[in-house]
This record gives C-alpha cells, sequence and structure tokens, in this order.
C-alpha cells in the first residue's frame, strides 16, 4: 500500500469516527470553529491580494501624477484630464481593477504651490467578499509630485587657469558642463513656466573678464550700463589702494590717448566689498568698480651699469618711459635711490602716449596682459550662446578663486553692475553657484620693487590683501588672506539661501577643505581625482539642481 493511501485511509476513519461520535459537544465545535478557520485561510489570500494591488496603484498613481506636472497645464480641470487619460493608460493591464473615477475618489490637484496632489480608489474583487459579503474592497493610494515649475538661476563659475590646460582638465570642464547645460536646457523646455532655468558662466583666472570690451572712444559697442565703473580709479577701501600712478587717472582716458581698446577685464574691489554684494555708489568710491589696467614696467635698457636694476623681472614693459637714459656706467648709490626711481617710473601717468608704444600689444603685453580670458556671460535662456562661451574657454592666468566666485554672484544679484537676477528671497526662486577650480589661491611675487606682476589684486604694494602681504616674504600670508576672503564670502553667499556647489579637480588638502567648507553642505562638495570624475561631478549636481520629484 502507497503512503498516499494510507494517509487517505487515516482520514477516511476519522471522519467515520467523527459520524459515530454521540457526543454532541465535539461536533458542535467542530461546526462551530469549521468557518472561521476558512474565512482566515481565504482572508490571507485577500490581504496579499490587496497589498499587491495597492503597489501595482501606487505605481500607476505616481507615473500619471508625474506626467501631469509635466504636462503644460495650469488649470485644474486640465491636469485633472492629463492625469485620468495617464492613469487609466496604466490601469489598462489590470482588468480585475475597476477604478472609481469619480473626482471624490480619484482626482488630480494642482496645488498653490505648483505641486500636484493626486488620490485614486479602485474596487478589487476578492474571495471572501463574494463568499460572505457579496461585494467589492476599496483600495486607495495617494501621490504628490512637485512640478519643475521652480525658477532657477544658475552661476557656472570655472577655473580658466594655466593649470587647467594640463591633463585635459579644462577639456574635461567644458564637457560636462556642456552637458549640464544641454540637461537643464530640457527641463526648461517641459517647465509651465517662462525663463524656468537661467544659467550665467564666469571663466575666471587671476581676474574676470566682466564686459567684451571696446576698442576706443566713438567705439564703444555694447558699453552702455557701465556706470558701475569708476572713472578716478585712485581710490582706498578699508584695505589697499585702486591707485597705480601717483595722481587719480581716467583709465580710459589713458587707453584711448594709447589707442588700445579696453579688453572688459576687472579689478576686485577693496576688502569688505571683494566679497559682499553692495551695490556700487559713486558717492562711496570704494564700492565702485575699476577696469583692468596693467600698468608699464620700467625700462630695462635706460639703467645698464645697475646690476640689480638688469636683473629685476620686466614682464610687460610696453613703453618708452619718459625719464631719459642714464649713462653706460651709471649705478645708484643705494637701493632707496633704486627703489625711488622705480616708483617714479611705475606711476608716471606722462608716459602714456601712443608714439612710446612698443610692438606685440595684447593680451600678453600692454594694458590688456593677462586679459585672455572668454568674457562673463549673463544670466540667459539662450543655451546655443551659453554653449558658445563655453567652448570658447582657454586656459591662462593663476588662480583667484574669491574674485571667480564673487563675480558668480553678481550674476545672480538682482543689485548691480548686473541687477539680471530675480530679488532675494523671491516666491519659488533658487540661486545656485557650481564652482570648479583646480588650483591653490595665490598671488604670486616677482622679483622687482613692485614684488609683483598686475593681476585682479593690483600689485602687491598696494596692500589688497591687507598692509602684512606687502613684502615677497609674504607669499604665505597673501595666500591665507585669500582663503579668509573666501571663506567669508561663501558664508555671505549662503545667507542669501544661494546653494554653493565645489567641485576641486586634483587639489591641495587646503583647498579640500576650503571648498568642502564654502559647499553648504558635504554632498555638495566633489573632490575629483582624475579628469573623468569632472563629468560624474556635474552629472550629480545635474540631478540634484533637477526639482521635479515624488513626495510621498
Amino acid at each position: 500500500m502507497s503512503v498516499r493511501s494510507k494517509r487517505d485511509g487515516r482520514s477516511q476513519g476519522l471522519w467515520a469516527r467523527l459520524a459515530r461520535a454521540r457526543d454532541g459537544g465535539v461536533a458542535m465545535m467542530f461546526a462551530l470553529a469549521l468557518p472561521p478557520v476558512c474565512m482566515m485561510a481565504v482572508c490571507g489570500v485577500d490581504i496579499h491580494r490587496a497589498s499587491t494591488v495597492r503597489a501595482q496603484l501606487q505605481d500607476a498613481l505616481d507615473a500619471a501624477a508625474l506626467h501631469a506636472a509635466r504636462s503644460t497645464e495650469t488649470t485644474d480641470a486640465g491636469i485633472r484630464t492629463v492625469g485620468m487619460r495617464a492613469l487609466r493608460a496604466n490601469l489598462a493591464n489590470f482588468p480585475d481593477i475597476t477604478l472609481r473615477e469619480e473626482a471624490a475618489y480619484t482626482n488630480f490637484d494642482l496645488q498653490d504651490d505648483g505641486s500636484v496632489v493626486a488620490t485614486a480608489k479602485v474596487r478589487v474583487d476578492t474571495l471572501v467578499a463574494d463568499m460572505f459579503l457579496g461585494d467589492l474592497i476599496d483600495v486607495g493610494v495617494e501621490s504628490t509630485v512637485f512640478r519643475s515649475n521652480n525658477r532657477v538661476e544658475v552661476a557656472l563659475v570655472i577655473d580658466n587657469t594655466g593649470s587647467m590646460a594640463s591633463g585635459g582638465k579644462l577639456r574635461a570642464a567644458q564637457q560636462a558642463a556642456t552637458n549640464l547645460v544641454n540637461r537643464l536646457a530640457a527641463a526648461d523646455a517641459r517647465s509651465v513656466e517662462d525663463d524656468a532655468v537661467r544659467i550665467s558662466l564666469v571663466p575666471f583666472s587671476m581676474t574676470v573678464r566682466v564686459h567684451s570690451g571696446f576698442s576706443s572712444t566713438g567705439n564703444r559697442t555694447g558699453a552702455t550700463n557701465l556706470g558701475w565703473l569708476s572713472r578716478s580709479t585712485s581710490h582706498t577701501g578699508s584695505t589697499g589702494s585702486t591707485g597705480i600712478f601717483s595722481t587719480g587717472q581716467d583709465r580710459f582716458a589713458i587707453l584711448d590717448t594709447l589707442q588700445i581698446g579696453w579688453r572688459g577685464c576687472i579689478e576686485s574691489r577693496p576688502y569688505p566689498y571683494d566679497v559682499q554684494d553692495t551695490p556700487p555708489n559713486t558717492g562711496n568710491q570704494a564700492t565702485m568698480f575699476v577696469p583692468y589696467f596693467a600698468p608699464d614696467t620700467p625700462d630695462k635698457g635706460d639703467i645698464p651699469g645697475d646690476n640689480t636694476w638688469q636683473n629685476y623681472s620686466y614682464s610687460n614693459d610696453y613703453l618708452d618711459d619718459v625719464q631719459s637714459a642714464r649713462n653706460n656706467n651709471w649705478s645708484f648709490s643705494n637701493n632707496s635711490a633704486r627703489l625711488t626711481e622705480w616708483s617714479t617710473r611705475t606711476r608716471d601717468a606722462t608716459k602714456y602716449v601712443r608714439s612710446r608704444l612698443r610692438s606685440g600689444i595684447g593680451t600678453s603685453l600692454g594694458p590688456n596682459d593677462g586679459c585672455g580670458l572668454e568674457p562673463i556671460t549673463r544670466l540667459t535662456d539662450n543655451y546655443s550662446a551659453l554653449l558658445t562661451s563655453i567652448s570658447n574657454m582657454q586656459a591662462t592666468g593663476e588662480t583667484n578663486v574669491p574674485m571667480g566666485l564673487m563675480w558668480g554672484w553678481h550674476t545672480l544679484s538682482p543689485s548691480a553692475p548686473f541687477a539680471d537676477g530675480r530679488p532675494y528671497g523671491a516666491p519659488r526662486v533658487q540661486k545656485i553657484v557650481i564652482l570648479l577650480t583646480d588650483g591653490d589661491n595665490v598671488n604670486s611675487t616677482a622679483y622687482n620693487p613692485d614684488n609683483s606682476n598686475y593681476s585682479g589684486l593690483g600689485l602687491i604694494w598696494q596692500e589688497r590683501l591687507g598692509s602684512d602681504t606687502s613684502t615677497a616674504s609674504s607669499a604665505t600670508q597673501r595666500g591665507q588672506r585669500m582663503n579668509e576672503r573666501l571663506l567669508e564670502l561663501c558664508a555671505n553667499m549662503r545667507e542669501q539661501e544661494i546653494i554653493i556647489f565645489a567641485v576641486g579637480v586634483q587639489v591641495s588638502t587646503t583647498s579640500q577643505n576650503l571648498l568642502r567648507q564654502c559647499a553648504n553642505s558635504d554632498d555638495r562638495f566633489y573632490n575629483v581625482t582624475n579628469t573623468s570624475g569632472i563629468e560624474t561631478a556635474f552629472d550629480r549636481i545635474a540631478g540634484s539642481i533637477e526639482n521635479l520629484r515624488i513626495a510621498r
């Protein structure tokens, strides 16, 4: 006999004994217990079915709510029509689910904050309901989707210093920025709002090119609305002077005399205005912006008999000095006389005449020395023009991160010099800066009485970074002061609820710590150790910026 036959036999014996039993309690207890036990067994199936249906319905409703949120509809009726159409399509593969389409049970509502709140309820065939109640049970879910109708203003602040040319870093940054712009442009196209995404570009090195520039008086194309530029260019802030010449000079007037155009670069404002969004005001000249003007270096050949003079660095000698040359055997009697002669020649504005110019004037020699950057692109939704500017970026100069970041802020600001940004605190507006750099802040020295070459911080003797940084031996202090300015600037930006993403490309531990502190949080700092990581960082940042999300 098989095992099954034995088991069947025992079952039949059990039923036979129960049938012969004369004790009514056993039969009664069995009869009473059997229906609940059966119901519990069947209910387990129903509970599983309801749970499965709820999960399926949730997925279907989430997808429908997303579809409705991405639509261009701006009314409750339009949102409901789009949402219901999508939900019916999503449930088409579930014939045992009956959607309750009355608005009281299933609806898509557009909220004041721009979100879409969706609810759905279905009826499900169940075994228990059919056997005992003769009815269906309801299963309901909810979903909230925030539409991409928040306006976003993004500043791309990208290091264009000479070191970015090595290892393909600038090329990788250009590709990553291009992909990010394309991704945000696609989000803009899906938005129901006008100008939902606007982006600016700030290429920076030791200066920033804030304007495309102009050639001379009478041919200053695009030179309107430059009232924020100082004309005296000889004022002093709480730290440092903007004056290079012995007296206040209009640098545009000097450029006109030389018949050389201003290329559009700028000096940093004196502290504390170099870390603040204070609007320029002619009543306080320290708040005004000073056009970039690299001064002429004194002539080496005028004093051939002095070995110290001969060994100085002459990086930007583009004019014949007004002072007459000494004889071949002449030398200075002491260093003080040598320094006085250098200062006199540097600060002399009378030598800036066309007839004294040397050849080869451009962005490597002359008043625009170091201004080879691509100009800033102000906030725009002309993504084609923006992508062209990104592709035109080129590596040149040294690193001044605070200056680049400050101009990123200026592009987002509702205040002059550009005033392109929406007001701080405006509803559904988020301002974002993406900062990328590959180096430490530097204000390098040169072997000459200026202790430096000209940059957006002027010359070192102007003490734009403080009186304790005015000598060649204070290079460390200058770097530290720039780092301090960067952290103060970042804190000021965060106070205006500007989100800062910081990307450090193969930077030192010092710069890693600075950038991490600058960003709003640790997860908004990206430490990139190879060029391929730039694209990964920008891709993640783009994902963070995209503000279409589900909130349950």
